[in-house]
């Protein structure tokens, strides 16, 4: 019974995406949406970009200061070692 309740789910997922598809690209009202749509999604996957620039850059300056810390203690092995 679950793989049945599965497949079902996903052909309605699928026929409601497909759908949505079909109106975006085959109508003029959906035409209207997507060219305001378009403009919003563009901004919203730079801004995923500058994110991830961001994260790499934290985490490149927190593996060094680890580097620093592990060379000014010496390389000590452990969390709590001394």
């Amino acid at each position: 019974m679950e793989e049945r309740s599965r497949v079902l789910l996903a052909t309605m997922v699928g026929a409601v995406a497909g759908g949505v598809w079909g109106w975006l690209y085959l109508t003029q009202s959906g035409g209207r949406i997507r060219t305001q749509i378009e403009p919003k999604l563009d901004d919203f996957v730079r801004e995923l970009s500058n994110v991830r620039g961001t994260v790499e850059k934290a985490r490149t300056a927190a593996n060094e200061g680890w580097r620093s810390l592990n060379d000014i203690t010496g390389g000590a092995q452990g969390r709590w070692s001394a």
